[in-house]
């Protein structure tokens, strides 16, 4: 978990109006980054807490969401770290949640429809349509995820071109 200055460093990196918060301020939207760190990873951080260095059991899989190939491309490793630093983040997980409700009430229905109908082709076309629906949802839920993801990759973008100007400039 990050220290109160890199998160406060980190947010005003991706979001340069968080600069007019005031120190109250700063303090709760810490309060509330900590408590959902703490829950993201289901009270499994107490090493974290200590500030001593989380060494990973090797019965325990990793944080949900947080697997991936061990070379990304140059996107993948983009979007991993702009992700990570992403104040959309409960968003995310908002639009993950309800996507699996509605695919778990399609799949409901769908199979109900199949259990009701008494023609094979009835019951064929209930299936086909649970299993068209269902890729709808699916479909629908990565293109939201990218919508998601476009004003963070922008402003990660311009916050680093202006640190490059600027480097460039002290030159």
């Amino acid at each position: 978990m990050k220290s109160f200055e890199d998160f406060r460093t980190s947010r005003e990196k991706m979001d340069p109006s968080t600069r007019k918060l005031s120190e109250h301020q700063w303090g709760q939207a810490y309060a509330a980054y900590c408590s959902a760190r703490e829950n993201s990873r289901g009270g499994r951080s107490s090493a974290a807490k200590d500030g001593s260095p989380r060494r990973r059991n090797s019965n325990h899989s990793s944080v949900a969401g947080m697997h991936g190939p061990s070379a990304l491309s140059a996107s993948g490793a983009l979007k991993a770290h702009v992700r990570a630093e992403s104040a959309y983040a409960d968003l995310r997980l908002i639009v993950d949640l309800l996507s699996w409700v509605i695919l778990a009430t399609i799949l409901i229905i769908t199979i109900l429809q199949a259990m009701l109908f008494s023609l094979p082709a009835a019951t064929g076309v209930a299936l086909l349509s649970g299993a068209i629906e269902a890729l709808a949802v699916v479909v629908l839920r990565l293109v939201v995820h990218v919508i998601i993801d476009i004003p963070d990759v922008a402003l990660y973008r311009a916050s680093v071109a202006q640190r490059t100007a600027s480097v460039s400039t002290n030159d």
